[in-house]
């Protein structure tokens, strides 16, 4: 088979041509001088050109950075050798009984090394097979080859011509030995990092799989109970449904929100790493936050929380930084009965790092399961895989988001003898750094914050959008319910125009919620007060709506969190008179 377009032109090739040059040329030199000492001028003029030629080409061969450059230098080596060496000493030494004419089997050998079998190669087999049948056909026509040297070499002319045959082939095969061996390698190359790819993908697969199945029933505890609540509901159709409903639906919700949360921030791990933004940062700050978010629940557990307090300032990203540690303190807490759980920053031995240790007195670990405690899903002690002891994703989170940021992360734990983890974080220099924010604590929603203010809702699931409309009318909203974007706008000259808009990014017929409420905005104002809401997970999705200057709410959306965007968008603009109550209820589909 012909060989293929991109094996023709590799640095191999190269530098077999350049390896067969350097070759030609030195055997070229050494019968130019014997030539001379034989006394056969031809030869010796020859040899010399050729000797001189292929050194000239060695000087193009280096400069080589094309197809096209390297088939015209291989061809221009075999013309040099076929025509100037091996043709004329051929015709000059005796023709047809000349001893250098086995040398044209050399042609299509060489021609086969730096081609491969092509069109390029047959051409130089052709030429070779050519100009042996023309010396043979000289015999036909009695035209006598001349031979321009002192008979008296004859022999010993018979016996050199043969040794640099034997040995030009020899070296020609080890060279052919060589390419093959170095192809063979590389195949078993690409090959063993074939099998470990494949290895990679099949072990990723299967961790994809218990994802998904560890996923899938943590998911379906909440949504079992869920329903379970609401078929109770429906049975009591017309009736006050008793507070045990009431708190197990808003339970239920909660859970399966806490749960969609933890896995979503989980997948955007994975796709952080070029949106990592590390800087110098107290560490203290951090710290005053670990003691804010845990010394309520340390004393409701009976547990001493000590924090120590820190002077140095480390190099890092602030937002990972601070939920890793939120999670080695939470996972601290939970494992510990009784005792204490001790957070501090110690310097290390070289000077440009610290180890910030988060130790406990708790359960431990065996040491045959550290290797575990870093996977999806995995828990201690928690086989039956109770949600209300967490997701089992808060180490592994942990151990992602370290390898993110370079931080190396070091467990030791015996069993009954506590937890000892140690990340290691290089140090910075003090500088004037904004704090690390504190997770926000939602106020209390002020009892008429929403109440008669027209709120527009575009969304295209009848289902999700029924679901808002029907809590912000429970809020005093007057909303507009509207499934695609462009009954919203022509609704705007028929109507009073919304004082605020609630938007689905993914809308029907490729439309965005973003370019849907840049139309409303040409219209009424680029002053309207807007939000979107999306289910997709994809981190580019936030910045896109940063750009527009609009807030994103991820579903499942948290009624806390909505209220307090609809609150500050609509604090900035004066409550005007409430359209008819019709218009309240009003649905476009």
């Amino acid at each position: 088979m012909p060989e293929a377009e991109g094996d023709l032109f590799t640095p191999q090739k190269i530098q077999l041509l350049r390896q067969f040059g350097w070759t030609v040329a030195a055997f070229s030199l050494v019968y130019s001088l014997y030539s001379w000492y034989i006394q056969y001028p031809y030869g010796t003029v020859i040899m010399g050109v050729n000797c001189a030629l292929l050194l000239l080409l060695q000087q193009l061969i280096r400069r080589v950075r094309t197809r096209r450059a390297y088939l015209w230098c291989a061809n221009v080596f075999l013309g040099i050798n076929c025509f100037v060496a091996v043709l004329g000493s051929t015709y000059f030494s005796g023709g047809l009984y000349s001893p250098v004419i086995p040398w044209f089997a050399l042609v299509p050998v060489s021609a086969t090394l730096l081609f491969g079998f092509n069109r390029n190669t047959l051409c130089w087999v052709a030429v070779a097979l050519t100009c042996v049948l023309v010396f043979s056909g000289l015999e036909f026509v009695d035209i006598e080859a001349p031979v321009l040297f002192d008979y008296r070499y004859t022999g010993k002319f018979f016996a050199v011509c043969l040794a640099g045959f034997v040995l030009l082939l020899f070296l020609m095969t080890q060279m052919f030995e060589t390419a093959k061996n170095r192809a063979l390698r590389e195949s078993l190359q690409r090959n063993e990092e074939l099998r470990v790819a494949h290895a990679e993908v099949k072990a990723a697969y299967l961790a994809k799989s218990r994802f998904l199945a560890a996923a899938s029933h943590d998911l379906r505890q909440p949504a079992h109970a869920l329903g379970m609540f609401v078929s109770r509901l429906t049975q009591t159709a017309g009736q006050v449904p008793s507070s045990d409903v009431i708190h197990g639906v808003a339970a239920s919700v909660t859970a399966m929100q806490e749960l969609l949360e933890e896995l979503f921030d989980y997948s955007r791990l994975e796709s952080q790493s070029g949106q990592l933004e590390p800087r110098a940062l107290a560490l203290q700050d951090i710290f005053r936050h670990l003691d804010l978010f845990f010394t309520n629940i340390a004393h409701s557990k009976g547990l001493q929380l000590r924090i120590r307090p820190t002077r140095t300032w480390v190099r890092s990203d602030p937002i990972l930084l601070q939920r890793i540690l939120l999670n080695l303190v939470s996972n601290a807490l939970q494992y510990t009965q009784r005792g204490r759980v001790l957070v501090a920053c110690r310097p290390c031995r070289d000077g440009k790092h610290v180890r910030i240790e988060v130790r406990d007195s708790g359960i431990g670990i065996d040491p045959s399961l550290h290797d575990q405690v870093f996977e999806e899903f995995f828990q201690v002690q928690n086989p039956e895989r109770d949600s209300t002891k967490g997701l089992g994703l808060g180490l592994s989170m942990v151990d992602r988001s370290c390898k993110l940021l370079g931080h190396p992360l070091a467990l030791e734990s015996k069993l009954g003898q506590g937890t000892r983890l140690v990340l290691t974080v290089p140090v910075a220099a003090a500088e004037p750094s904004p704090a690390v924010p504190a997770a926000e604590v939602e106020p209390s929603p002020l009892p008429h914050d929403v109440q008669d203010r027209r709120i527009w809702v575009i969304e295209d699931n009848a289902l999700g959008g029924l679901a808002i409309k029907t809590l912000l009318e429970s809020w005093g909203a007057s909303v507009r319910l509207f499934e695609e974007p462009d009954y919203a706008l022509h609704a705007l000259g028929r109507e009073q125009a919304p004082e605020f808009v609630i938007c689905d990014y993914r809308l029907r017929n490729g439309q965005t919620g973003i370019d849907s409420i840049r139309a409303l905005r040409l219209q009424f104002g680029s002053d309207l007060p807007a939000c979107l809401i999306s289910g997709d997970i994809e981190e580019d999705l936030r910045a896109t709506a940063v750009e527009a200057g609009l807030v994103l709410l991820k579903k499942p959306v948290q009624a806390a969190k909505l209220r307090s965007v609809l609150r500050h968008g609509l604090k900035t603009r004066p409550a005007s008179p409430a359209p008819a109550p019709a218009a309240r209820v009003a649905v476009i589909a």
